[in-house]
């Protein structure tokens, strides 16, 4: 494993890092039903993780909207006593939950985000998040009590350091109006590659980065070149790969299958080689639900960067293919 800076925060972050929300399993919905990651285990991630740790991986990230929470107590079991110093532990809040965007409510916001962090670190089993996340941008006149809530939980140490999950550089410089951020979680792949100019513009003002859906939801693993494979209708992807865009655009996916053909390099290392390349990228956080893939997903680390030549024609492929919006 290689290790980078985590722009100015004095972390070093593993090039490969865990998404977690594949590690939700399944959970219930609002309205009754079933939702999932179709294949996940609690007993599998547990070790996926741990196996991780002993190939060098040292961030995972999670949320408390990924299966109602679930993600979070299965990051925590995983982690239980001595483990938990080697990791770099993030997580995420969803702001505007309960609020009223019409109805400004400065306290009920501030009060919002310290009560999820509270409940986070209860289902991590923790006594502090080293990164705490926005997972959405405040309502406009939330921004400053929730920046200051932000604030309040790093004096108080029970998170670390904080950023925003976003690909809105607009909404970053409205927050940062209002207190520092220190990282941003940029939604990057090659399939959707928008966000280059941010992550530029995030190294140039000391942000660490997580890049997230590097794999586009799996589309840029090779596993669903072939137009038979299927997901069951639980799954948490199935609504957006039976759109009928998404059929015909995953049909157009095999024309990457080159970058896989080399030897000594997977199509899944390949795509999150890409991610690497770009000098904005701290951290990819790749989801995975098997040990097998954490190996396949680490190994990117010691594989050259891509040449210029297949990178350029990835690109002009890429560019050609309608995707739903995985970023």
């Amino acid at each position: 494993m290689r290790y980078r800076d985590f722009g100015n925060t004095g972390l070093r972050v593993s090039e490969i890092g865990i998404g977690a929300f594949p590690l939700s399993g399944a959970w219930k919905r609002a309205d009754g039903s079933t939702q999932s990651w179709s294949g996940a285990t609690d007993d599998e991630s547990v070790a996926l993780i741990h196996r991780a740790e002993e190939l060098g991986v040292n961030v995972i990230d999670s949320a408390e909207g990924y299966g109602n929470g679930h993600s979070e107590e299965v990051v925590g079991a995983a982690l239980r006593g001595a483990r938990r110093d080697k990791w770099i532990v993030a997580t995420k809040v969803e702001p505007n939950a309960g609020l009223d965007r019409d109805q400004p409510d400065p306290q009920a916001a501030r009060k919002r985000v310290l009560d999820a962090c509270e409940g986070s670190l209860k289902r991590l089993g923790m006594e502090t998040i080293d990164v705490y996340q926005l997972h959405a941008i405040p309502h406009p006149w939330a921004m400053e009590p929730v920046m200051q809530a932000l604030e309040e939980l790093r004096q108080a140490g029970k998170v670390r350091f904080y950023g925003v999950s976003t690909n809105d550089r607009a909404a970053v410089e409205a927050l940062m109006q209002h207190g520092p951020i220190h990282l941003l979680q940029i939604g990057y792949n090659l399939l959707e590659r928008q966000a280059s100019e941010l992550l530029h513009w995030s190294k140039e003002q000391g942000m660490g980065t997580l890049i997230r859906v590097p794999l586009a939801k799996g589309w840029l693993t090779g596993k669903y070149f072939d137009p038979q494979v299927t997901l069951p209708e639980e799954d948490v992807r199935y609504e957006r790969f039976s759109d009928p865009r998404s059929q015909e655009a995953m049909r157009q996916l095999p024309q990457l299958a080159f970058l896989g053909e080399k030897p000594g390099r997977t199509m899944v290392q390949a795509a999150l080689r890409f991610t690497l390349d770009h000098p904005g990228t701290s951290c990819v956080i790749a989801g995975a639900k098997t040990r097998q893939q954490i190996h396949e997903n680490t190994a990117t680390a010691g594989i050259p960067p891509l040449g210029e030549d297949e990178t350029a024609r990835a690109v002009e492929i890429a560019a050609g293919i309608w995707t739903p919006g995985w970023c």
